[in-house]
């Protein structure tokens, strides 16, 4: 019967992500790697073949989320906001911006509802209307 054996598919240490979560679309998993504890580098790797389509040097590693088409990256050192259009061929940032309320490390995960996004850092929140 089937689902009792699985079998090695490929192997890659790129995309060796830390607690951030990936997300995949269209056959692509996009999201930051580890590095080391203090940096990492994006990510986009083809799903099926496990090859990498492109390593990006943005910033550092982070969360990434996804709603209407963009994804949504929040770096974890000094809390930058990317909006990024999913692209295998490149990473392409639409546009970003820094979180400069709250303290300590930006490791909470970004969330969307209702067509907002929502940043925490430390006791502060921050919420923004992405609606088209």
């Amino acid at each position: 019967s089937s689902g009792q054996f699985v079998s090695e598919k490929f192997v890659d240490q790129t995309f060796d992500t830390h607690h951030h979560g990936t997300i995949l679309l269209d056959g692509y998993l996009y999201g930051s790697n580890w590095i080391n504890n203090g940096k990492g580098k994006w990510v986009c790797m083809n799903w099926e073949r496990g090859e990498i389509c492109w390593v990006h040097d943005w910033e550092n590693k982070g969360s990434i989320i996804y709603a209407d088409g963009m994804l949504y990256l929040y770096e974890e050192k000094r809390g930058n906001v990317a909006l990024v259009r999913p692209d295998p061929d490149k990473f392409d940032m639409v546009s970003s911006f820094k979180i400069k309320k709250g303290s300590g490390p930006h490791w909470s995960h970004p969330f969307i509802a209702h067509g907002k996004l929502y940043l925490r850092h430390g006791n502060w929140m921050g919420v923004y209307s992405i609606r088209k």
